[in-house]
């Protein structure tokens, strides 16, 4: 499968592109500040829950000469403290259970926003849903791969982010575009309430709204989503990532 790789990023409602050989697509320059270490040995940042991903990603960094492994990690916690302190942070979208990957990319926009430095964010996963990468690409991640990729195709990705550039699939772009509509607002409380175990009687109480209005908003996303249940509704959120943002509001 081919991968898009782009010499930068520009604002997502302004983009000029160029097709270059092979089907790549360049951008013109980055807008976040971000020039990449330049004539200088990449630091670079690995954080994954899954020991044998954590280390053969860490072994094919260290093999090099011009990328170094300054730090490795397995929890959210462990990537926002790596993420101050490297060039390339690499990890993994799903941690503990959570798309902590998409949290970690609103904590590293509200740094730079802030006048802060943070590191280029990777985002590695076992899954192609659009919705997440969708959601790492609205929040600015400079890369995304599956983790199914040869190693080293991940060193090059992390070469080209690390000279200011972006790296996409095209398969993973397609998924994006083709991506079913995040829910809303009231409907992320709402769907955050289903997976804490609430019923819609505590979910009307909490939110300020009738218990018929909870079903309505339940029948739509059952509808919308071709889900059956809560339960599964409550799955397809916690694995598309939708709920990264209630998650982040509430710590």
């Amino acid at each position: 499968m081919a991968c898009w790789t782009f010499s930068g990023c520009s604002d997502r409602a302004d983009r000029s592109r160029r097709r270059t050989g092979r089907g790549a697509i360049a951008i013109s320059a980055r807008t976040d500040g971000y020039a990449g270490p330049v004539n200088r040995v990449v630091r670079v940042g690995v954080v994954d829950d899954h020991p044998s991903i954590l280390s053969a990603v860490s072994a094919a960094i260290t093999s090099t000469d011009d990328l170094v492994v300054a730090g490795t990690g397995r929890t959210l916690h462990d990537a926002v403290e790596l993420s101050d302190r490297v060039d390339v942070l690499v990890c993994d979208v799903q941690l503990e259970g959570h798309a902590e990957g998409l949290r970690l990319l609103d904590i590293v926009g509200d740094r730079r926003a802030s006048g802060g430095s943070a590191a280029a964010v990777l985002l590695l996963s076992g899954f192609g849903r659009g919705s997440l990468i969708r959601g790492a690409i609205e929040r600015g991640a400079a890369g995304y791969l599956k983790k199914g990729v040869e190693v080293d195709v991940i060193v090059e990705a992390i070469r080209t982010i690390a000279a200011g550039g972006t790296t996409f699939r095209a398969d993973d772009l397609d998924a994006s575009n083709s991506a079913p509509r995040r829910p809303s607002e009231r409907e992320i409380d709402v769907i955050a309430g289903i997976v804490r175990g609430a019923t819609n009687a505590e979910l009307g109480g909490a939110l300020g709204i009738s218990e018929k209005t909870i079903e309505s908003h339940l029948h739509r996303l059952f509808d919308r989503y071709g889900v059956l249940s809560r339960t599964e509704l409550a799955v397809l959120a916690v694995n598309e990532g939708w709920l990264a943002d209630s998650r982040r509001a509430a710590t």
